[in-house]
């Protein structure tokens, strides 16, 4: 017997698309490659930087690529890329991979031996907590394999065929370097090279949760959602929002406050539900109802919030989520959670001011832009952004989840509406101006609800 706990131990991608070659920075593995390893003259090719994340937190990652001072022939700035400086958000056990381009001028000399680098650098937790083991011979969960979807499959087919490299450029530092050949010009068909991060695995991957569910049903339903206590989902879950927002936009502590409020509200629907649904789809939500009724067994998609399907990976293969499940709200879930805040979020401001916000793949576009950019280092929000609808609705289901010792609803509607306004005199504008209009509804909705609790 031991008393040793159980360590997370998530699929090792990167490792099987390199054949367990990596170079380790800080809490990411990583490895470079060129497509196509034999490049064309005057035609785009594409670096290739290959990242995953072993810590359960996210993590800033900067990459600049350092391109060939001169050809083989002795010429300068023959190599030119679009941009020599990326910058993304790894998140918590995420293996993806950054496509950075670059072209050569007509007359750049072909040549067998031609190297490019690219520097990474990592910024991420100070005492991160490992959920990829390094070193350990214990054979990796397969399981997880079936949650990739079926573009990132053919993703790891084709980065399975490239030669990855894993080579430092000098004794200091953290810049990997690949070698690739230079051929003739050629005609062929037009091929862009896009450049951006792509992901391929995340610990909230939406797979199918059918056999999770069938496996981890009693534990969800004894050990996970009995402790979703409001207060203390509170607690965790405002510092992380107020870091992960105020980098991007100026936010005061009522709109945290009212962030943080709306995802409380998402968790504390999971075990039983309101007195009244504020729309129907809403029961989603309610997970306790579908782990006691079953669900559907005809093949059809089973209603799950982003969150939930997130938790169903980790339970099994990290101890710490039925211990504290909060603390994994807090970060590995956070952006699942974020995610369903966003939906949650847009639905109930369609209850709010009688006005159909889009379509559900148009709230789905929405969410995911609005993801992407929480995770590029240094990109600005704006008023619509934090408003529409994570604000918003958060002031509208404030109330559904009382916390011990908060200012009245009331106080804290005429504190927002007056930080809006003063954000109007330098925010409102062409583009902004459909969301004041939409927070001042907002707001007549929520005090008429005030009313009506009176």
């Amino acid at each position: 017997m031991t008393d040793q706990k159980p360590v997370p131990n998530y699929p090792d991608i990167l490792g099987y698309i390199t054949d367990d070659q990596h170079l380790t920075i800080g809490v990411v593995q990583a490895a470079l490659a060129v497509r196509p390893p034999v490049a064309r003259v005057s035609r785009p090719f594409a670096v290739v930087l290959l990242l995953q994340n072993m810590s359960d937190a996210s993590v800033d990652i900067t990459a600049t690529l350092h391109l060939p001072l001169k050809d083989a022939a002795g010429q300068k700035s023959h190599f030119a890329t679009p941009k020599t400086e990326m910058e993304i958000k790894l998140l918590p056990a995420e293996v993806g991979y950054l496509v950075m381009p670059v072209n050569t001028l007509p007359r750049t000399a072909i040549a067998q031996d031609y190297t490019i680098a690219v520097d990474v650098q990592v910024k991420g937790p100070s005492k991160p907590r490992f959920i990829r083991q390094v070193n350990t011979t214990d054979e990796i969960n397969l399981d997880y394999y079936f949650s990739l979807t079926e573009e990132a499959i053919q993703k790891l087919i084709v980065l399975k065929m490239l030669n990855f490299s894993v080579k430092k450029r000098g004794v200091f530092g953290n810049m990997l370097e690949a070698n690739f050949a230079l051929a003739p010009a050629k005609e062929m068909p037009r091929n862009d090279v896009k450049a951006g991060w792509f992901s391929l695995w995340s610990v909230g991957a939406d797979g199918d949760a059918r056999p999770l569910l069938e496996r981890f049903r009693g534990t969800l339903a004894l050990s996970v959602v009995p402790k979703l206590k409001p207060i203390e989902l509170y607690k965790a879950l405002y510092p992380v929002t107020k870091e992960r927002f105020i980098k991007a936009y100026p936010l005061k502590s009522i709109e945290i406050h009212f962030i943080t409020k709306l995802m409380v509200y998402i968790l504390s629907l999971a075990p039983h539900p309101p007195l009244i649904y504020h729309y129907p789809e809403e029961a989603m939500y309610t997970i306790m109802t579908i782990l006691k009724s079953g669900w559907p067994t005809d093949g059809t998609p089973i209603p799950l919030p982003y969150w939930c399907r997130g938790l169903l990976h980790m339970i099994g293969m990290d101890a710490e989520v039925l211990e504290n499940p909060i603390l994994a709200f807090s970060g590995a879930l956070y952006d699942d959670l974020l995610r369903d805040a966003l939906v949650h979020g847009f639905h109930i401001m369609s209850v709010a001011t009688q006005r159909q916000l889009g379509t559900n793949y148009d709230i789905r576009i929405f969410t995911d832009y609005l993801a992407q950019q929480l995770r590029r280092v240094n990109h600005p929000l704006t008023f619509t952004d934090v408003y529409l609808p994570l604000v918003l609705a958060g002031m509208v289901v404030a109330d559904d989840v009382p916390l011990p010792n908060e200012p009245p609803l009331l106080e804290r509607i005429h504190t927002l509406m007056k930080l809006y306004n003063a954000r109007a005199q330098t925010e409102r504008n062409a583009e902004t101006e459909l969301a004041f209009l939409m927070a001042e509804d907002v707001s007549n909705f929520a005090l008429r609800r005030y009313s009506d609790w009176m």
